[in-house]
C-alpha cells in the first residue's frame, strides 16, 4: 500500500506539492508556492524531506518549482527529474519569486546556496517521451508533453506495485503547443491506475478554448470600435506567446505593443519546435512563428520616455505586458497611464491570486482608476469537459481533482459523481494535509 499526502495544490490554486510514500519509495510531485499576501509554501513535513529518493517537476511555473531550494535548506539530498527546458526558464522564476518576497518585506526560507544545490536530471536524455524508463531502482517513469507550456509533461509513475498518473498543468488546446494525451498510451485496456492527480483548474467552467476566444474578440472589438486601448498582463512564458500569435491573426492592422521579453519568450519557440504543434492542420506552427518574427511592425518599447511617446501616438491598440497578475512595476505603470480614460481596457486571462494588485483591481476597479477591468480566461488549464475526458481516458480507482479552490472542487466533484456513480472508483475533493491511501 502506498500514500498521497497533500502538501499543498489540492483545494487551492498554487504551491502544488504531492508526497508519496510507500513502504521503500518515497516521491515528491513538484513544490511550489502560492502567490497570496506575502507568499506561502507547502505544508512540508520536514521529517519526510531527508527520506525522499527524488522529486518529479511538471514544469518551471512558481506555483509548482519556486520551493524545491526549500527541499534542499531542509536535508533533500536527490535529484530534480524534469526537462532540460524546464530547467533554463527556472533561474527566471527564481529571480521573480525573490524580487516578490522582497517587496512583501520578508525574507526567503532558503538561501542562494540552496537554490544552487539542485541536482536536475533531464527526462528526455534518459528516454524519449512515452516511453518507460527506470528512474531509479523500484521506480519506473513515462512522460508526455503536457500542451500548457514550453517545456511541461505529466509523469506516469509505477512503484511499489502501484501506478500513479500525474497531470501537471494539462491543456490538450493549445494553439502553439503540443500534448501526448496520456489516454493513448499502450497498456491493457481494462487496466485501472491505481492513482490518478488530475487538474481541474477551472472546476465545472465546461467552455472549450473557442468559446473562451469567441469572448475575448468581442471584449477586444468592442474597446477598439471606441477607440480604447487594452492592456493585456500576461506571463512571459506560455499564455502569452499564444495570445501574442492570436492578436496579430485577429488584429493585424491594429498597433500592437509589446515588451521585449515575451518577443524573446517567442524566439526560444522556434529554438525548440520539438513543444510545437506539428500537425497539417496547424499549417506548420514553426514556420508562422518565423512569418511572425519577420515582420518589420513589430513595436517594442526600449524605454519609459519611448513608452509614453508611444501611448501619445496610438489610439485604438493592444499592449501586452509581463506579469499577469500585475506585481510588478511596469505593469502597474502601464495601468497608472491608462486608467483616467473610460475607453481603455485591462484584460485580465489568468488566475490572479488574492491580494495581487490585479485582484484589487477585479474587486474594486473604481477604487483605482475610471477604465474598464475584466477577466476572461484563456485557456491553458482544465475544466468540466476536459476532466471528463481525461478521467476516462486514464481511469483510476482513485483520482484526486487539484489546482482550484475547495468549493469549486466539490462542485466539480459532485457533478462528475452523479453523471458516471461507480463504487469501485473513487474521485476525491481534498485540502491541504488531508491523505488517501491507495
Amino acid at each position: 500500500m502506498m500514500k498521497l499526502t497533500v502538501w499543498g495544490g489540492a483545494g487551492e490554486h498554487g504551491r502544488s506539492a504531492y508526497l508519496l510514500s510507500g513502504s521503500q519509495v518515497h516521491l515528491l510531485l513538484d513544490c511550489g508556492v502560492k502567490k497570496e499576501g506575502s507568499g506561502d509554501y507547502p505544508m512540508i513535513q520536514q521529517e519526510q524531506v531527508p527520506k525522499l529518493d527524488a522529486v518529479f517537476l511538471s514544469h518551471a511555473h512558481e506555483d509548482h518549482s519556486v520551493a524545491i531550494p526549500l527541499l534542499y535548506r531542509l536535508g533533500y539530498q536527490g535529484e530534480v527529474w524534469t526537462t532540460r527546458e524546464t530547467t533554463a526558464q527556472l533561474t527566471a522564476y527564481f529571480a521573480s519569486w525573490r524580487e516578490f518576497t522582497a517587496r512583501a518585506g520578508v525574507e526567503l526560507p532558503y538561501m542562494e546556496e540552496d537554490q544552487l544545490a539542485i541536482r536536475y536530471r533531464y527526462l528526455e536524455e534518459e528516454a524519449e517521451k512515452l516511453t518507460w524508463f527506470e528512474a531509479l531502482p523500484g521506480v519506473k517513469v513515462m512522460w508526455g508533453r503536457s500542451g500548457h507550456m514550453v517545456g511541461s509533461v505529466w509523469f506516469l509513475v509505477q512503484a511499489e506495485g502501484k501506478r500513479i498518473f500525474y497531470s501537471g498543468d494539462y491543456t490538450s488546446e493549445s494553439l502553439l503547443l503540443e500534448d501526448d494525451s496520456p489516454a493513448l498510451v499502450d497498456k491493457p485496456s481494462s487496466m485501472l491506475l491505481d492513482l490518478a492527480i488530475v487538474d481541474a483548474a477551472y472546476g465545472t467552467d465546461a467552455n472549450s478554448q473557442a468559446d473562451k476566444l469567441k469572448q475575448l474578440e468581442q471584449k477586444i472589438e468592442s474597446t477598439l470600435q471606441t477607440g480604447g486601448k487594452v492592456l493585456l498582463p500576461v506571463p512571459a512564458a506560455g499564455r502569452g506567446q499564444e495570445m501574442i500569435l492570436w492578436a496579430y491573426r485577429n488584429w493585424g492592422n491594429v498597433p500592437i505593443v509589446i515588451e521585449a521579453p515575451l518577443i524573446e519568450g517567442m524566439k526560444r519557440l522556434l529554438e525548440r519546435s520539438e513543444w510545437l504543434r506539428s500537425q497539417e492542420s496547424d499549417q506548420g506552427m514553426r514556420d508562422q512563428l518565423e512569418l511572425l518574427l519577420n515582420r518589420n511592425d513589430w513595436i517594442i518599447p526600449a524605454s519609459e520616455v519611448e513608452r509614453e511617446s508611444l501611448l501619445q501616438k496610438h489610439g485604438a491598440s493592444l499592449w501586452f505586458v509581463t506579469d499577469g497578475m500585475m506585481q510588478s512595476n511596469l505593469a502597474q505603470w502601464y495601468y497608472s497611464q491608462m486608467s483616467s480614460d473610460t475607453r481603455n481596457l485591462v484584460l485580465l486571462t489568468g488566475h490572479v491570486s488574492q491580494g495581487t494588485f490585479g485582484h484589487r483591481l477585479l474587486q474594486h476597479p473604481a477604487s483605482y482608476g475610471a477604465c474598464s477591468v475584466t477577466k476572461i480566461r484563456y485557456k491553458v488549464h482544465q475544466g468540466l469537459t476536459d476532466v471528463r475526458q481525461m478521467i476516462t481516458g486514464v481511469p483510476a480507482l482513485h483520482t484526486v481533482l487539484v489546482h482550484a479552490d475547495k468549493g469549486e472542487t466539490d462542485r466539480l466533484r459532485a457533478c462528475l459523481t452523479e453523471e458516471a456513480p461507480n463504487s469501485n472508483l473513487h474521485i476525491y475533493s481534498m485540502s491541504v494535509g488531508e491523505e488517501v491511501y491507495f
